[in-house]
């Protein structure tokens, strides 16, 4: 029984809350520092979609392969390399 008492008694003890902040929860959800900033494996899903949206341009005939690779391209590697990064950044699991 007494140890009972002492339970209820350390229950009713609440801590102090510190006010949650999205800054403090992106902090948190950060990878640490012991983790690589930019694997070298990163730029590959950016990669792979700039060369497959050409490669489907050219072959559906509506451009060639090289200047879409170029202009479009290089947007879709730049915006998927930079979702991916993100992602990596923040350490969902």
């Amino acid at each position: 029984m007494a140890e009972r008492g002492e339970d209820a008694e350390a229950q009713g003890d609440e801590p102090a809350r510190e006010s949650v902040t999205a800054r403090g929860l992106l902090r948190s959800a950060l990878v640490d520092d012991q983790d690589p900033r930019f694997p070298i494996w990163l730029p590959i899903p950016g990669l792979a979609l700039a060369i497959g949206w050409a490669a489907y341009q050219a072959s559906a005939g509506e451009a060639s392969l090289l200047p879409t690779a170029l202009w479009p391209g290089a947007a879709i590697f730049a915006l998927t390399t930079l979702a991916t990064w993100f992602g990596w950044q923040l350490d969902i699991d």
